[in-house]
């Protein structure tokens, strides 16, 4: 095969339309793009496409639903108060209600949701017919006979719904292929199964629903007053002819118990605990505050739990009733205090404060740290989560069979569950065996002469020795910022290394235009219109790109230049690192090189393969689309979309644009308007409307293909309408295909020999699996584009949800999938996704660099429930990137 060079400008040349007006595109574009493609030949699809393969997955076959059951359903309303908002404390509360209020009447077990639905294997003999109200105790201390309601008594009501009773019929009807759509019916006795199989676990250990966490399945401390959990995930997944339960090895943060003190100080990273005599002003009382707002602890001088609901400074000394706290703790518990003048908690509430010193209180057991963790304990939670593919699986099989836990019975402890005995299910120990195939990998064409032969990807990934990049970009002006304390000569050495690298690749750069030394976040304007007027004196144009030098830690700066190049000044930036350039080497400095190609607009390489090229035969697009959500903790911040589209005959090249919408909405607001303006410009730049269209869909749950898929699917179509009635085009509208790509599960998979996994013990890539782990309501496969490097590979999971293009051939889909995966211009390897999903994921996450910085967007801080959102104040402070960037990734 001959290697393929573009024209300089990677667009589609049609010379044989006029020059493109508002009125309409070109259409019928079909006979010069076959004109124009390459002499290769290709077969046409065959079903199965690669190499076979067997592996092993951590999904477990359901060997016997509940056939013979029926699920009643009853409306449970607990009592009032803030802490019945917890699913936990709900869930504390019905079992409390069953085991000890009432254990007659609730036998067999009935299963609650964790908010309001119970669901009992008979028919409940209700004392008011259909309904009844019940005083449940929390306390082991006995009531005194004809007393009021105390402390400590919740009332529950429970009252029958008035819908059919739940049974397994639809679903195994679903599963054996005689109903093909997933009915309400389905859903819910999925939802009953799910609910049966976490039951028994989430009832005795910590957990957030999906996944709970023992310190018998590992722990680690990690510090800052947290520890790592090692826990189980569970899933109930049906699939053609039987219904799995996927279980992966899964990990949470959790406050450390013990001591509130020492924990605080952990936070503060001091020793000394005069160190917690703060001013309420202070930053160190502000983050202690935040860290553990929420957090519940024990008591040291009565019983009972309390939940932090502020901080005091010089809590000993806080005044009371005409004492101080210190006093009181001496007079009423004979507790003389130790250190009266560090911080206590505010528990209670508005109208009962009350201060708790803080050597009195100690953090609650099995409490998850729920917020966004700090950077600085990533690379030890990365550790601990990664275990080598047959370290996880058998840790996984473990948690099934193994006497792992305190009480000598297995984790999950499918055996013994009540809940199970009494719905008659078992669930098989061994992991089911599914067969896969090992897909082709595409050829990696090069800029390079027509003699040389395309790269050839080994273990998902290859390198660039002797290769020089297909479209190059020069550099003539540029300059560099240093924000770090590195001297001139290490400067000088990398520039020079960077320089040679570049050149190797084929790109013609030359020495920086002017260097500047620079202070801080605060000067980072300034300093780049200094650096931008120095720059354009010397070599009369604007800078084509800045290199800025950072601190190794420097997000407020790095967030300040991003801000200007992207918004301000509209030129790419290329930040590094100062422990990086103090040990650039030939290879570091290829992957800058990489970089910024790909931000002046040009081309590192080209990923080939049949389904490319049969796209080829007519213009078309490859679309990526993704929406990112803020911080957890984050209330009244919005949620950004994004949608970057290919408009090169390759789909090398993308452009970007981006949304603001509501906080943590799925659906992407304006996708009609992008999508519009996103066909409207491929047009202008190519002088044709495309007849193809494959969009990626990132982000969407197995909830929301049918809601909010298919209305993101009416938005393309709309806009496609749109534009086709607004330009009077005549020509055929476009097809379009439509796959959503999930990273969000836990399916896995295990070479079956260590022979067939790759280096690091993982499934080669390319190994696609769409048989035996899909759901039969939709057309999927799980796709293990990339090499394994740390831990076990997770597959991405590609649904499709409309297919005009391949009309069911999944095997010019699966190849399409994986080549794009080798397009990433960021990397020589194939990555986990499709390249445009990976930008679209990108340019979500650059949004901050748009917002207004009064806005406060991304900062650490945990909003206020109280606070409206205000949509239009977002949009009116978010600025688009400038359009000098326009056509460019400057987002790599």
């Amino acid at each position: 095969m001959r290697p393929i060079r573009a024209p300089q400008e990677s667009i589609y040349l049609i010379s044989i339309y006029t020059p493109l007006s508002c009125a309409q595109f070109p259409v019928n574009s079909i006979e010069f793009f076959s004109s124009h493609l390459h002499d290769h030949s290709y077969t046409m699809s065959t079903r199965g496409r690669g190499v076979p393969q067997q592996v092993l997955t951590n999904s477990f076959v359901v060997s016997k639903l509940p056939t013979r059951t029926r699920y009643y359903q009853y409306e449970a309303i607990s009592g009032s108060g803030k802490d019945m908002k917890n699913p936990r404390r709900r869930t504390e509360v019905f079992e409390r209600l069953q085991n000890h209020t009432d254990p007659k009447l609730f036998t067999p077990r009935c299963i609650f949701d964790g908010a309001v639905i119970m669901y009992c294997p008979r028919e409940l003999p209700l004392s008011g017919g259909d309904s009844q109200t019940f005083e449940v105790n929390m306390s082991n201390k006995p009531r005194t006979d004809g007393s009021a309601p105390t402390r400590g008594i919740l009332q529950v009501y429970l009252k029958k719904v008035a819908a059919d009773p739940i049974d397994f019929s639809g679903l195994q009807a679903f599963i054996d292929g005689k109903q093909t759509k997933q009915t309400p019916q389905v859903l819910t006795a999925i939802n009953v199964l799910q609910l049966i199989i976490r039951q028994a676990p989430n009832l005795k250990y910590p957990n957030n629903t999906r996944a709970f966490f023992t310190k018998d399945a590992g722990i680690q401390t990690l510090g800052g007053g947290l520890e790592l959990w090692r826990g189980y995930f569970q899933s109930v997944r049906p699939t053609i002819g039987k219904v799995l339960v996927n279980i992966d090895v899964s990990t949470a943060v959790m406050f450390k118990q013990g001591s509130f003190q020492t924990a605080a100080l952990a936070v503060l990273k001091q020793n000394d605990v005069r160190a917690l005599e703060l001013r309420p002003d202070s930053p160190q009382f502000r983050q202690l505050k935040n860290f553990f707002k929420g957090v519940s602890v024990t008591l040291a001088h009565r019983p009972g739990l309390k939940k932090i609901r502020g901080l005091v400074p010089n809590a000993g000394n806080f005044e009371f009733e005409n004492t101080t706290v210190k006093d009181y703790f001496k007079k009423a518990w004979s507790r003389p205090l130790n250190y009266p003048n560090i911080i206590g908690i505010q528990v209670g509430s508005k109208d009962r404060d009350e201060v708790i010193p803080a050597e009195m209180c100690a953090i609650a057991p099995d409490q998850r740290y729920t917020r966004k963790l700090p950077p600085e304990f990533s690379p030890m939670m990365v550790k601990f989560s990664s275990q080598k593919p047959h370290e996880r699986l058998a840790l996984i099989s473990a948690g099934i069979s193994n006497a792992v836990t305190t009480d000598q019975r297995s984790a999950l402890d499918y055996q013994n569950s009540p809940f199970l005995q009494d719905a008659g299910i078992t669930v098989s120990p061994d992991p089911i065996l599914v067969t896969g195939r090992v897909l082709p990998t595409p050829n990696i064409h090069y800029g390079n002469a027509a003699a040389s032969r395309p790269v050839q990807p080994r273990n998902g990934s290859w390198n660039v020795i002797n290769q020089i990049f297909h479209e190059p970009k020069g550099l003539s002006s540029w300059g560099i910022l240093n924000y770090s304390r590195v001297n001139d000569q290490t400067i000088n050495r990398f520039v020079n290394t960077l320089l040679n690298a570049c050149k190797k690749l084929g790109m013609n750069v030359s020495p920086p235009a002017a260097s500047q030394s620079c202070a801080g976040a605060s000067s980072v304007v300034n300093d780049m219109r200094s650096l931008k007027n120095a720059v354009s004196s010397r070599i009369g144009k604007d800078p084509e790109m800045v290199l800025a030098i950072l601190p190794t830690s420097s997000t407020d700066i790095y967030h300040a230049i991003k801000s200007f190049g992207d918004v301000i000044a509209g030129f790419p930036t290329q930040c590094v690192r100062e422990n990086k350039i103090e040990r650039a080497n030939d290879q570091y400095c290829a992957n800058l090189g990489m970089k910024i190609n790909a931000k002046l607009g040009g081309v590192n390489s080209l990923p080939r393969s049949g389904a490319l090229e049969k796209l080829m035969s007519a213009p078309f697009m490859i679309m990526g689309a993704d929406v990112g959500h803020p911080a957890p903790g984050m209330i009244n911040q919005p949620s950004v979309a994004s949608l970057v589209y290919s408009f090169d005959r390759y789909a090398a090249r993308y452009e970007s644009m981006m949304s603001v919408q509501h906080p943590r909405q799925e659906k992407i607001d304006e996708l009609r308007k992008l999508v519009y303006r996103a066909i409207f410009e491929f047009g202008e730049r190519n002088r044709a409307a495309p007849v193809r269209i494959i969009f990626f869909r990132d982000g969407l749950s197995e909830g929301e293909y049918a809601l909010t898929g298919q209305e993101e699917i009416e938005d393309i179509t709309g806009a496609i309408d749109d534009i086709w009635r607004d330009k009077g085009i005549k020509g055929a509208k476009p097809e379009l295909t439509f796959i959503v790509v999930g990273k969000r599960h836990h399916v896995r998979f295990f070479p079956r020999n260590m022979n067939d996994g790759d280096r690091s013990g993982n499934c080669p890539a390319g190994f696609v699996a769409d048989q035996g782990v899909g759901n039969p309501a939709v057309r999927d496969f799980y796709l293990q584009s990339h090499g394994g490097l740390l831990g076990t590979s997770r597959p991405s999971h590609y649904i499709t949800l409309r297919d005009d293009v391949y009309k069911n051939n999944t095997d010019d889909l699966q190849e399409l999938a994986f080549t794009l995966c080798h397009s990433y211009a960021r990397a020589t390897r194939s990555v986990s996704i499709p390249a445009p999903v990976y930008y679209a994921d990108i340019v979500c996450a650059r949004g901050a660099f748009h917002f207004n910085p009064a806005m406060g967007f991304d900062a650490a801080t945990i909003s206020s429930h109280d606070d409206a959102f205000d949509l239009e104040r977002w949009r009116k402070n978010f600025k688009d990137k400038h359009a000098n960037l326009a056509k460019k990734m400057h987002f790599m």
